[in-house]
């Protein structure tokens, strides 16, 4: 019986811990770019697994939004995705850079990471 009161006890513990961890794990991004020129900003970051600082940007880009909702489309362009060459072909985008894009689609700046939450809610203010 002890044997099975501390088997479950390790069980519940680690399925704790599991959920402890996954909570803090960054939240996706949304890596659609047909959503550019919705009718609201939005911005994108070149996205390079290899690069320590992409993922200190997602955890920014992820605040902005914490912050200002769904206002702004917030979305990725990984790296290595062929789907996405021609974008960065013509845009010339490069990681670990932003692309701020206005309602219309149109590119309006663009900045090299890292980029804080604030700062990027403040670029958008100014575009």
């Amino acid at each position: 019986m002890a044997v099975l009161k501390a088997k479950s006890f390790w069980i519940v513990s680690f399925i704790a811990l599991l959920i402890i961890i996954v909570s803090f794990l960054p939240k996706p991004i949304d890596m659609d770019l047909d959503k550019i020129g919705n009718g609201r900003p939005s911005v994108v970051f070149v996205y390079d697994p290899s690069l320590a600082i992409s993922n200190q940007q997602a955890a920014e880009m992820n605040n902005a939004k914490d912050i200002i909702g769904d206002k702004v489309t917030f979305l990725v362009l990984k790296v290595g995705n062929p789907r996405t060459t021609d974008f960065k072909e013509y845009y010339q985008a490069r990681p670990p850079e932003l692309l701020f894009f206005n309602s219309g689609g149109e590119l309006v700046g663009r900045r090299t990471a890292l980029v804080s939450a604030q700062e990027l809610i403040d670029n958008l203010s100014a575009k």
